[in-house]
């Protein structure tokens, strides 16, 4: 029996924060990197802040078919900044390689680059 394993592509993840920054910033919501992870294969945060509307924390993760697809990581009224972000520190302590990017979504027109996983 072969030990062979078919390669995969994926993009790296310091390459698709790279982009998921810069095309924000063209849509005019300012993005930026809170937190650096593994530059190859590190996990996503997304910080959502849409003001007074609130903040959304979503997280990539992978479906049973290995497609990209967010889960919510909380939301948080609108003057709750602090509580999302105790929320960030307890997974980047559980895990360290996650990369956080905040987005500022003043007009709440932000939209998510794969569907939200309903489990």
């Amino acid at each position: 029996m072969s030990d062979y394993q078919p390669f995969e592509a994926r993009l790296k993840t310091n390459l698709w924060v790279e982009a998921h920054v810069r095309t924000c910033f063209a849509a005019d919501m300012p993005a930026f990197v809170v937190a650096k992870g593994d530059a190859d294969r590190g996990g996503v945060l997304l910080k959502v802040n849409q003001f007074s509307a609130g903040i959304s924390l979503y997280e990539q993760t992978l479906d049973f078919d290995g497609n990209k697809m967010w889960r919510s990581a909380g939301c948080f009224g609108g003057d709750a900044e602090r509580d999302a972000d105790d929320a960030i520190t307890k997974k980047r302590q559980y895990d360290s390689d996650l990369w956080v990017v905040e987005i500022e979504d003043t007009a709440q027109a932000y939209q998510l680059d794969a569907p939200i996983s309903e489990f």
